[in-house]
């Protein structure tokens, strides 16, 4: 082995140590047999669908009982991709939402309204952030988010579903991975989200992952290369991510909706996207701030913040809270770019909570 091979492992070691967060995927492959010994303890419960058939659902609920339910429910075949372990699979209310009583599209405290993480994807009650939020409070909450969507689909849906509803306000989430992708004008009309084939629920746990000699690899790789991609992302120019002017449109046409329904509670919780907390490390080297990828992000918050509350919205900035934690990335599976486990979501709720008015 060359002393120059030596010398790059070493420095690439060192700088991992010092820039980047914990190792991506080191979990996957060392964790296995304890995720397997996890699996077996949680509840195994029976939904019987039309007495003809008995499908599995693994969750977490201790309340969850063998149910004789003839409605619809969603596999949102996530496991594969998240936990590892469990899918998330949901019973539908009668818009395709996730489950919330009809009754609540007549009167209602809250309104949640966001994407995949408002919507707790890949997390089984009881460890969703609806289910957090009715441990936490007296409110009562219709969850009306959807995965996928950005804030301009989501005041259509919000809109729509809620144009005759009773409701004491709102609960409007920003997650700042992605929910500026997409321009009110890419989005028209709501979209029909609830499933045709409600017996078709395709139900696995994986409890294996394929772990080949060419995957260990590949890990060792992206755990060695990690620090220094953060050192150079130092020398990289990043571009606005918000389009302010749509923004502005979508947030003016909320507050005329709300006024009209006099909707007074109106909040916007900022979620942080996994980029920016992998960085933490960076905060011990007074250089989290300095950092272009940050410096982009913190430009996405501040534009996000400032029209809001412009809008009548409190602003909730919740990246504190993660970053309290001594690993941040302890919020995330396997502390991978994935949704938020449930300590993710818990921290979550309890962040909303400190500032519901």
């Amino acid at each position: 082995m060359s002393l120059f091979f030596l010398v790059t492992i070493f420095t690439l070691s060192i700088l991992n140590i010092i820039f980047s967060g914990q190792p991506r995927y080191w979990e996957i492959v060392h964790k296995k047999n304890s995720e397997k010994l996890r699996v077996n303890k949680e509840k195994i419960v029976q939904i019987k669908r039309y007495n003809k058939t008995i499908s599995f659902m693994n969750v977490l609920d201790k309340e969850y009982k063998q149910l004789g339910y003839s409605g619809k429910f969603k596999n949102n075949k996530c496991g594969s991709i998240e936990s590892g372990i469990y899918e998330l699979i949901y019973q539908e209310d009668k818009f395709g939402f996730r489950e919330n009583v009809d009754e609540r599209y007549i009167r209602s405290d809250f309104v949640l309204l966001g994407d995949s993480f408002a919507n707790s994807n890949c997390e089984n009650k009881p460890n969703d952030l609806k289910s957090n939020l009715l441990k936490l409070t007296n409110y009562s909450y219709l969850n009306l988010s959807k995965d996928g969507t950005d804030y301009a689909e989501q005041f259509l849906n919000f809109a729509h579903y809620t144009k005759n509803t009773d409701l004491n306000g709102i609960i409007w989430f920003f997650y700042e991975g992605n929910d500026y992708e997409q321009k009110s004008s890419e989005i028209k009309n709501i979209k029909n989200i609830k499933l045709k084939n409600h017996d078709d629920v395709n139900y696995q746990i994986l409890l294996n992952h394929d772990i080949s000699v060419l995957f260990r690899i590949k890990v060792w790789m992206a755990e060695l290369v990690r620090g220094a991609s953060v050192l150079v992302k130092f020398f990289k120019n990043y571009d606005n991510l918000l389009d302010k002017k749509d923004y502005q449109k979508v947030h003016s046409e909320m507050r005329e909706f709300l006024n009209m329904k006099n909707v007074k509670e109106r909040y916007l919780v900022y979620i942080p996207s996994w980029q920016k907390i992998s960085l933490y490390k960076l905060k011990n080297l007074n250089l989290y701030n300095k950092h272009p990828q940050v410096i982009q992000l913190n430009n996405l918050k501040n534009n996000v913040k400032e029209i809001s509350i412009q809008n009548g919205f409190k602003f909730i900035d919740t990246e504190s809270y993660y970053f309290a934690l001594d690993d941040p990335l302890n919020i995330f599976h396997y502390k991978l770019n994935t949704h938020f486990n449930p300590l993710g979501y818990e921290i979550l709720s309890k962040a909303i909570f400190k500032n519901l008015d």
